[in-house]
């Protein structure tokens, strides 16, 4: 009887030693939680039960500080900058990406061709397009405005220059529209000497003689609608 009592007590032991793990690591001072490693912008320690385990995020992408935990805590840089002093692991090329993840200007875009970029998702490169009258931007990874992407030759890329820029009695820039030849429902927008390709809404259209966008019936149109052409 006193040996089925001493057993006993040793199996409990033994399934409370199961469930709780070994000593809480002192770094977790939550049971479960992510922690920032100091220096690097693409690993952390996980605490699990306490106990701390060093990530490695997937190469190309940056550990987020502020993902709870369980949801996954890697994101893109661009959505999670890693500013100042600060090491990210050597990079894992493949033949067609710089990184195993990530966005980057296409070595496919020819010379004016601005919105062409490539996305590599686990070392595999697939050729993306921004949309119409946006530029890819390299140093922020993003689709971005014509005149905030110094690398872009935004004359040749959109096939229109803005007259020159004005300005009203206050100093402030005038907003001229124009036609956007070939679509009746996309315009050039130019503020500053710097043009924006714009939509009008569902069911509007531009009127080049107004230079807004107004009801579709009112507008005397005959370009094809840009919407069987870029999806508006």
């Amino acid at each position: 009887m006193k040996f089925f009592v001493c057993y006993a007590v040793l199996l409990i032991c033994a399934t409370s030693s199961a469930q709780y793990g070994n000593e809480k690591s002192p770094i977790c001072k939550s049971r479960n939680t992510y922690i920032n490693l100091e220096g690097k912008c693409d690993s952390y320690i996980e605490c699990r039960d306490y106990q701390a385990i060093e990530m490695d995020c997937p190469d190309g992408l940056n550990f987020n500080s502020n993902a709870q935990w369980p949801i996954y805590p890697c994101s893109y840089p661009q959505d999670v900058p890693c500013a100042g002093p600060r090491s990210r692991q050597p990079a894992k090329p493949t033949a067609n990406c710089p990184r195993q993840n990530g966005y980057f200007k296409s070595p496919l875009a020819n010379e004016n061709d601005c919105g062409h970029y490539r996305l590599c998702s686990a070392g595999e490169a697939f050729e993306m397009y921004c949309p119409t009258g946006l530029a890819f931007n390299p140093d922020t990874g993003r689709c971005d405005w014509l005149e905030l992407v110094p690398s872009c030759n935004a004359e040749k890329y959109v096939s229109f220059k803005c007259p020159p820029p004005a300005v009203d009695k206050s100093g402030n820039a005038i907003i001229t529209n124009h036609r956007y030849e070939g679509s009746c429902n996309l315009f050039y927008s130019c503020m500053n000497g710097h043009a924006r390709i714009l939509s009008c809404d569902k069911g509007f259209a531009f009127d080049s003689v107004k230079r807004r966008c107004d009801i579709e019936e009112r507008v005397n149109c005959d370009a094809v609608s840009a919407r069987a052409q870029y999806g508006f």
